[in-house]
Formats: structure tokens, C-alpha cells, sequence
């Protein structure tokens, strides 16, 4: 899984502190810095020798030039330059790594740019923004589509979820799963999406796990709304992308998750991370008793988080507990860190090892055979599409299942 390069955005208004910014931003860790033209306070006719300055001021680092539109959330500021004028101008003259193009503009103005980049060593990056609300799934797909069939070398949405909780985080899931979408349908084009506000966080933190290959945060001020500081994205990227080969065991309860994690530590000197023990640990009480006082979906963010702890340390062999695999983002994250081995076995085993425990909250009341099948047959798909390594656990001793984990494995 590719890391997502991170972008930075300068809105300072005289061109002394442009400059002095960019030196500032020349040391960090980003690898593009976005100008957002709307804020400057001079004169157009100064701006492609101020892109030139930044540039060089940059060193290597990519230079994205921007003039946002009020429609887009800019600077009423910006609407005294002629837009396709001066885009036209600094993408003739090379000065900038990227150039941003508002998609909708007037199509002969957009194709004016697009026209002259192809004749320049500028890059174009198509925008699409809504901050009214979130499209649905296919119009995302249609619209970053709409921006490679015209010439953009770089597809770009920005959109806002509801302001109503579960409406705004599932306006976030829409825009996750059609950024997948377009990318399985064209992995040669990179595209760049993200949701806005609170809610939007979540994509900019984890978007490049769906295909997204620029986040966009900040350094001191924001240039839009919900843009994370770029320590803070940094912290988590380098526990997502750390590269560390873990390998994370999924299942349903009861399929001897936790006995083959200790017999493959028993063979590699991997250490285990039991993520159900340790969510005990950390909330200082039974699973049982969190989802009695608190409720599954507290539960289930928990594990969330957990893998984002788990990813920089030392690589071992991660037990997840039985319902991880179903949430799409923790399979996004257990891959990026690593392979994910799905362990079958029968309900009637599953029943056989289970029938006595006291702390499995899903089979309270329901601890016979046909309950236990019907809840297996509901998380296979989720189980099965996880999963990168299957390894049936029926009529085989717990060292020869590790032992084929591990061949499959390598």
C-alpha cells in the first residue's frame, strides 16, 4: 500500500510572507505546498515570478499553484484575476510543478489551460468541490472519470458530508468506497478525494488506503475545513505505512485464533497481540461488560484504534477479535500492515470449543449449533473478501495450521 504524500497550503498575503513561509515549509516533512493565489494581496502580473521564487525557495519539494473560487470555499480576493488568463500564463511558463483547474468553469476556458500544459512540463490537477453535500457514489465515480476523459493529469473531489452524525459519517463511507471504486476501474490514473468538516477527518488520515494519493493538512492555518495538522497526520501515517509484515489472524470466535497465535510465536519468536485482551487491559473490564455499559459500537471503535498502535511495533502475530474484519477501514489497515490469515473450522466445532465460556456476548442466550451457524454465515462474505490467506483449522494440529500459515505466508 502506496503512503499518500502529504500537501500543505501557504495563504499568507504579501509576497515577503509567501516567501518567508516557504522557507519555513522547506523544512519539513510535506512533499508539495499548495499556494492558494485568492489570498495574495498584489498584483497579477506578479504572481508567475512569485510561483518562480517559491519554487526555487522549495528546493524539492512540488509546488501546487491554486486559485480557489468562492464557490469552492476561496477568497472573494481571488475573483479580481482573470482565472483563465493567468492559469493559462503559469502553466505556459513551467513555474509551477501543478496547476489547479476548476472543472466546471466554462469548458473552452478549462480546455485553454489543459491545452497548455500539454505543451509545458505544469501538471494539471481537475477539481471537483461541493461543499453543499456529498454526491452519491456513482456521480463520484462519473465526475473524476469526467476529469480524465478531458485531460487532467490528476483527478481531484472534495465534498461535504450531513451535518447529522451517522448521515455524515456514512457520506464519508460513500466517498471512501467510490475513491476505491475509481481506482480499481483505473489504477493507472491517481486520483485525490477527500470529505470535508469533522467527520471528513477520517478520509484524510486514511484515504490513501482506498486509492487517494495526495492528503491535504496544514501547518498552523487551515485552508479548509477539517484539514488535519501535518504532525499529527504524520504520527499516523507512520504507524499505518510503517511496512512492518505483521500477520493478523481473522475468524469467528471460538476458531482457535488465540491457541495458533501462541504456537506461531512458539515457532518465530514473533511477539502476540491479542487485540481483544488488550482492549480488557486498556478499559479495565470484561468485553462483555463494554458492550453491556457502552454498546458494541464503542467495542468496535476500539479495535479501530488499536490497529494503529499495533502497526509500528515489532512484527508479530495480531489474534483479532471476531467481529474486526467486518468493519471495511480495519481491513484496509491490517493490509497495509501486513497479510490477514482467515481460519475456518465447522459450526459444529466452533460449538464444541465455545459452549462453555462465559464471555462471548453475541452467543448469550443462543449457545447451540444453529445460532452459531447462522451468525458464521452472515460474516463470511466480510470474512472471505478480508481475508489475503485461508488456513482451515478442522482434523489439523495447532503446529501443523501455523506451519502452513507460515509457508503461505512467504
Amino acid at each position: 500500500m502506496k503512503r499518500p504524500e502529504i500537501c500543505i497550503p501557504i495563504t499568507d498575503v504579501t509576497r515577503d510572507e509567501i516567501i518567508a513561509r516557504a522557507k519555513e515549509f522547506a523544512g519539513l516533512s510535506a512533499e508539495l505546498v499548495e499556494w492558494r493565489m485568492d489570498f495574495f494581496a498584489g498584483y497579477e502580473k506578479e504572481i508567475v515570478s512569485v510561483a518562480k521564487e517559491l519554487k526555487s525557495v522549495l528546493g524539492g519539494k512540488k509546488l501546487v499553484a491554486t486559485l480557489r473560487t468562492e464557490y469552492e470555499g476561496g477568497e472573494a480576493n481571488g475573483s479580481r484575476f482573470d482565472y483563465v488568463a493567468l492559469l493559462t500564463e503559469l502553466v505556459s511558463a513551467s513555474v509551477a510543478d501543478y496547476v489547479d483547474v476548476e472543472m466546471k468553469r466554462d469548458p473552452k476556458g478549462v480546455q485553454q489551460i489543459i491545452a497548455a500544459a500539454k505543451e509545458s512540463d505544469t501538471k494539471i490537477i481537475g477539481s471537483y468541490h461541493d461543499f453543499g453535500k456529498t454526491p452519491s457514489g456513482d456521480e463520484i465515480v462519473t465526475l473524476l472519470e469526467e476529469a480524465r476523459a478531458l485531460g487532467a493529469d490528476i483527478g481531484k473531489l472534495a465534498c461535504m458530508p450531513a451535518e447529522d452524525a451517522e448521515q455524515g459519517k456514512a457520506d464519508v463511507e460513500t466517498l471512501l468506497v467510490a475513491t476505491e471504486t475509481m481506482k480499481k476501474k483505473y489504477p493507472e490514473y491517481p486520483i485525490i478525494t477527500m470529505s470535508m468538516g469533522e467527520y471528513g477527518k477520517m478520509s484524510r488520515l486514511y484515504g490513501g488506503l482506498y486509492g487517494s494519493c495526495v492528503t491535504f493538512g496544514c501547518v498552523g492555518t487551515a485552508s479548509a475545513p477539517g484539514q488535519i495538522e501535518l504532525s499529527d497526520m504524520q504520527e499516523v501515517f507512520d504507524k499505518i505505512y510503517s511496512g512492518k509484515k505483521h500477520i493478523a489472524l481473522i475468524g469467528f470466535m471460538g476458531v482457535g485464533k488465540s491457541t495458533i497465535s501462541r504456537e506461531l510465536h512458539r515457532q518465530t519468536g514473533r511477539p502476540e497481540f491479542d487485540t481483544d485482551r488488550i482492549i480488557v487491559e486498556q478499559e479495565g473490564c470484561a468485553i462483555s461488560d463494554i458492550f453491556a455499559e457502552k454498546g458494541e459500537p464503542y467495542f468496535r471503535q476500539l479495535e479501530t484504534a488499536l490497529i494503529d498502535e499495533l502497526g509500528p511495533r515489532p512484527a508479530g502475530i495480531i489474534s483479532c477479535g471476531g467481529g474486526m474484519a467486518i468493519r471495511d477501514i480495519n481491513v484496509k489497515k491490517l493490509r497495509a500492515i501486513g497479510e490477514i490469515v482467515l481460519l475456518t473450522a465447522t459450526p459444529e466445532t466452533i460449538y464444541e470449543r465455545v459452549k462453555h465460556s462465559t464471555d462471548r456476548p453475541l452467543l448469550n442466550g443462543n449457545m447451540n449449533v444453529p445460532y452459531i451457524k447462522g451468525l458464521m454465515d452472515a460474516r463470511r462474505p466480510f470474512y472471505e473478501k478480508a481475508a489475503t490467506v485461508t488456513v482451515s483449522t478442522d482434523g489439523k494440529t495447532v503446529q501443523e495450521i501455523a506451519t502452513e500459515i507460515l509457508a503461505l505466508c512467504e
